[in-house]
């Protein structure tokens, strides 16, 4: 099973709508999503507060703010080749 990585903080109602999508998208995709907190780690903090709900996979930023499903698809898809 591959890992998507997403880069999340409490009280993020973004990180809300994408945990939601993500509920869906990860079975389907065959996707282990591991949600990583930056809250309170400053070097997390500096490198993702600004585009959270953030997901990355095989290195590559999929998306920020929202999932697009389409390229999180492609991207899977893709690395499946």
């Amino acid at each position: 099973m591959s890992v998507l990585t997403v880069y999340t903080a409490h009280g993020c109602c973004l990180c809300d709508d994408a945990r939601a999508e993500l509920d869906v998208l990860g079975p389907e995709l065959g996707l282990e999503v591991d949600w990583v907190y930056i809250d309170g780690v400053p070097e997390l903090e500096r490198a993702w507060r600004e585009q959270l709900p953030a997901g990355v996979y095989r290195g590559r930023k999929v998306f920020k703010y929202r999932v697009d499903a389409d390229l999180l698809r492609r991207r899977v898809l893709e690395s499946a080749v």
